[in-house]
C-alpha cells in the first residue's frame, strides 16, 4: 500500500504520472532542471555549520514568527517548498508529518516556508494535513537571502496558463519566482546540522534520513 513506500518511490511514481498525463510540462520541467543544474543554483545557500538567516514570517493564521521562536524547545525541521501546486511538494510535506511524532520524541518542531499567499499556504496545509505551520515568504525574500529563489521561466508560465493554472493568484506577484526545494535540520542555536539543496525539485530528503540525523544529537 501507498502508505508503506518512501518517499523516492512515491516520487518516481509522481514523475511518471506526469510524463504521462501532461508531457510538455514534464519536459518543460527537465529543461528547467538542466538549465538550475547548469547554472549551479543553490550552490551558495547557507552549509553545514554556518548559521541559518533569522527570519519573521506569517503563519498561516497570520501571525509572525520568527527563527528564534521556533528554536525556542529544540531543534527545527525546516522545508523551503513551492506550494500547494506542487505535487512534489505536497508529497514531501504529507511524508514528513506522517513523520511528525517521531521527530516531536527527538525533540524538534517542523515549519514549511512557501512563497505563497496565506489563503494558498492555508490550502496547502489544509490538503496534505498538516500538525506544523506552513509560514509565507510572499515575494520571496527569504529564498532569496539564502540564494534558492529561481525564475520558472516563460515556457512553463505559457504551459500552466493554458493548463488554466495562473501562479500570479497563487504567489501574489507576476514574476514566476519560487525557492529551490530545500531541507535543513537546525540545531537550537540556529545552526545548520544538515541541508539538503537539489536544483532538480523532482528530489527531496527522505524523512528516515530526517530521523537519522536527529538521533545522532
Amino acid at each position: 500500500m501507498a502508505k508503506n513506500k518512501r518517499l523516492k518511490e512515491l516520487l518516481l511514481e509522481n514523475e511518471e504520472r506526469l510524463k504521462t498525463g501532461h508531457p510538455a510540462v514534464s519536459q518543460e520541467y527537465q529543461n528547467i532542471v538542466s538549465r538550475l543544474v547548469a547554472a549551479e543554483a543553490g550552490e551558495t545557500c547557507p552549509k553545514i555549520d554556518d548559521q541559518l538567516p533569522e527570519f519573521q514570517l506569517p503563519d498561516h493564521r497570520g501571525r509572525l514568527i520568527s527563527l528564534g521562536d521556533l528554536l525556542t524547545n529544540g531543534p527545527l525541521v525546516l522545508s523551503m517548498n513551492r506550494g500547494h501546486w506542487c505535487s512534489v511538494c505536497r508529497l514531501e510535506l504529507t511524508q514528513i508529518e506522517k513523520y511528525s511524532e517521531r521527530i516531536a520524541d527527538l525533540g524538534a518542531g517542523i515549519v514549511a516556508i512557501t512563497p505563497e499567499s496565506r489563503s494558498y499556504a492555508n490550502r496547502l496545509r489544509d490538503r496534505c494535513g498538516l500538525s506544523f505551520p506552513v509560514l509565507t515568504d510572499v515575494d520571496n525574500g527569504y529564498a532569496l537571502s539564502l540564494g534558492l529563489a529561481v525564475w520558472l521561466g516563460d515556457e512553463l508560465k505559457t504551459l500552466f496558463t493554458k493548463n488554466g493554472s495562473d501562479l500570479v493568484h497563487v504567489l501574489a506577484t507576476t514574476g514566476w519566482v519560487v525557492p529551490i526545494p530545500a531541507t535543513f535540520v537546525v540545531a537550537s542555536d540556529g545552526r545548520i546540522l544538515d541541508r539538503y539543496v537539489n536544483a532538480d525539485f523532482r528530489k527531496r530528503k527522505d524523512p528516515e534520513d530526517i530521523l537519522a540525523v536527529l538521533k545522532s544529537l
